[in-house]
C-alpha cells in the first residue's frame, strides 16, 4: 500500500468561538434594530484591524445561502436568519465571523488536514481583535455565557472532520462512533449538528467546554483523533492484505461509472468519490492520483451546481453533476 498520510484521512480542522456581547440580548430575543447594532459593532471591531467582507443574510437567495453552507463558509442556522444575520469573511476563506447566529458572534477557522491549534490560534487572534472594542458576556465562575448551556465555558468547539472509508464498507463504523461518544465527544454529519454523513466523511468535535481549556479540549480531540487514524489505517492494511482482487474491481467500477456516467445524484457520487480516493490512497488508483476529490465533492453539492445555473431543475443537476465529475477525473 502506498503511503498513507493522516492528511488523506482528516479532512479539515476547525475552532469555533461562541461570544455574546454583554449588553444586548441572546439574538433570538432581540429586535431587528438592535440586531443591526450588534452588526456594526463587530464589523467596526474589526475593520480597524482586518480587511474582512461583510454580508447580510438579507441580501442573499437561497440557493447562495445553501452553497455558503455547503463550502462550510456558514452554518444552517445563520441560514435562516433572514432579516438578522450577516457574517464576515476574511480575504483568504478561511475564517468568517457569523453574527446573530444562536449567539452573537461565531468565529469560525477552517484549515487542511489535522490542524487544530492553527486554528485556534487564528480565531483567538480574531476575538481579541473583536474583544478591544466590545464588552463579552463573560462571568469569573463559569466562563463566557452563551445562549446554549452545552457552550457556557471556553465557548470553543474543535472538531475535525475525517473520512473513513475502510471502517465504514466493514460495518465497524458505528462500534467506533458509538464508543467515542462515550468519551464526551460529539459525531455529526458532513454539515454538522442535525446533518447525516455522506461518502463516509465523518464530524469529530467536543461536546463540552465548562471546566477545561481550550489547550486541554483540542488536546482530548487529536488523541482520539490520533486513535481513530490508526483503526482506520489498521483496516486499509487488512484489506489491502485480504481483500486486494475485491477492492480492485470495487475502484476500477466506481471509477468506470464516475467517468462514464451522464447523469449521478449527490449520494451517489458522494459515495463513489469516496471509494477512488480510497483506492488512490491505497495505490490501487494510480490515475487519481494528485486530483483534489474532497474539492470535488464540494463543488457537486446541489446549491454549488446551482450557483452555475439557477435554472437547472434535479434532473438537469444530476446531468451537470456527471458532467463535472468527468470533466475533473479525466483532465
Amino acid at each position: 500500500m502506498s503511503s498513507l498520510k493522516n492528511n488523506d484521512i482528516v479532512i479539515t480542522s476547525r475552532i469555533r468561538l461562541a461570544r455574546n456581547l454583554k449588553n444586548y440580548k441572546f439574538p433570538i430575543y432581540m429586535t431587528e434594530s438592535e440586531s443591526n447594532s450588534v452588526i456594526n459593532e463587530i464589523y467596526n471591531a474589526i475593520s480597524k484591524h482586518e480587511n474582512y467582507k461583510l454580508t447580510y443574510m438579507k441580501d442573499l437567495s437561497d440557493v447562495k445561502k445553501n452553497s455558503l453552507i455547503e463550502n462550510h463558509i456558514i452554518s444552517p442556522a445563520l441560514a435562516n436568519k433572514r432579516n438578522e444575520g450577516a457574517f464576515l469573511l476574511s480575504p483568504d476563506g478561511k475564517t468568517s465571523v457569523m453574527i446573530n447566529e444562536e449567539d452573537h458572534i461565531r468565529i469560525q477557522t477552517i484549515e487542511d488536514g489535522l490542524s487544530l491549534k492553527e486554528c485556534w490560534k487564528l480565531s483567538n487572534e480574531v476575538d481579541d481583535i473583536i474583544e478591544e472594542s466590545v464588552d463579552y458576556a463573560f462571568d469569573r465562575e463559569l466562563g463566557y455565557i452563551t445562549a446554549c448551556p452545552t457552550n457556557i465555558g471556553t465557548g470553543m468547539r474543535a472538531s475535525v472532520m475525517l473520512h473513513l472509508p475502510a471502517l465504514s464498507i466493514t460495518n465497524q463504523i458505528d462500534k467506533l462512533l458509538y464508543g467515542v461518544s462515550q468519551l464526551g465527544v460529539a459525531v455529526r454529519g458532513v454539515y454538522g449538528e442535525g446533518t447525516k454523513s455522506i461518502g463516509h466523511l465523518y464530524q469529530i468535535s467536543n461536546q463540552g467546554t465548562l471546566g477545561a481549556s481550550e489547550e486541554t479540549l483540542i488536546d482530548k480531540i487529536n488523541q482520539i483523533v490520533m486513535q481513530i487514524i490508526d483503526k482506520e489505517k489498521n483496516t486499509r492494511e487488512h484489506l489491502m492484505k485480504n481483500n486486494y482482487d475485491d477492492l480492485e474491481d470495487d475502484f476500477y467500477r466506481a471509477y468506470g461509472l464516475l467517468t462514464n456516467a451522464r447523469k449521478m445524484t449527490v449520494d451517489e457520487a458522494m459515495k463513489l468519490l469516496s471509494l477512488i480516493k480510497l483506492g488512490s490512497e491505497m495505490g490501487i488508483t494510480p490515475m487519481v492520483k494528485g486530483k483534489n476529490i474532497y474539492q470535488l465533492m464540494i463543488w457537486i453539492q446541489p446549491n454549488n451546481i446551482s450557483t452555475i445555473d439557477t435554472e437547472l431543475s434535479p434532473k438537469d443537476r444530476d446531468k451537470k453533476r456527471a458532467e463535472i465529475i468527468r470533466r475533473e477525473l479525466l483532465r
